[in-house]
């Protein structure tokens, strides 16, 4: 068993190493002007071992994506909750998760790329559990809990629908990043998801927030 874990160590520290390694070159150089050679070189392993753990580039990024993802949503169950309702809380997760996106634009959409074309092969499988995704979960889950959203309808179903809904709103802002606000168009998917397409008297307010991405 220490042999095995003793591995397990080796494999998560050549991993964290390599997307250290290759997010600095791909910031420093270009995405596209980074081979796989040379982010091997720079992390002194064979290629064969870089392959290992990730079969091409763009599964650097989107490893690096996922790992922000977590950080980010640890942080927000670390924080006090100090928000009345499930919007609120709601927002607040998706507000910090895109703050990160609209600072990282390019990385946000070779990930997502990469996730769609494992999709669309039929190796969703790969496609990881992300932070924002499982802290959606454990909101809505609440929200349940607590009486304020309908229980009719699984938690995983749920958390599919906003998925399909923040995703295109995403790639759209990805397109054209003048052509709207990404947090503010995210604000009004979380009160479309919540509150439906009819009139409301209660509206999910967005405000800027300052964020030290």
């Amino acid at each position: 068993m220490p042999s095995i874990n003793r591995t397990e160590k080796r494999k998560k520290q050549t991993r964290q190493k390599i997307i250290r390694i290759a997010i600095d070159l791909f910031l420093r150089q270009g995405f596209q002007a980074t081979t796989i050679d040379q982010i091997a070189t720079e992390a002194d392993i064979a290629r064969k071992t870089l392959y290992n753990h990730f079969p091409v580039k763009e599964a650097i990024v989107d490893a690096y994506v996922r790992d922000q993802s977590m950080a980010l949503a640890e942080a927000a169950r670390q924080r006090p909750d100090q928000s009345p309702d499930i919007a609120s809380r709601l927002l607040a997760a998706l507000d910090t998760a895109y703050a990160w996106v609209e600072a990282n634009p390019e990385f946000a959409g070779i990930a997502l790329g990469y996730r769609m074309k494992n999709m669309w092969q039929g190796n969703d499988a790969k496609n990881k559990e992300t932070g924002t995704r499982g802290l959606m979960t454990e909101i809505l889950y609440q929200g349940q809990q607590a009486g304020e959203i309908r229980t009719d309808i699984p938690v995983k179903l749920l958390v599919l629908q906003i998925d399909m809904l923040r995703g295109s709103i995403v790639m759209d802002w990805l397109r054209d990043k003048g052509k709207f606000k990404l947090r503010k168009e995210i604000a009004q998917i979380v009160d479309l998801f919540l509150h439906g397409a009819t009139s409301k008297k209660r509206r999910v307010k967005w405000e800027t927030t300052q964020q030290n991405i």
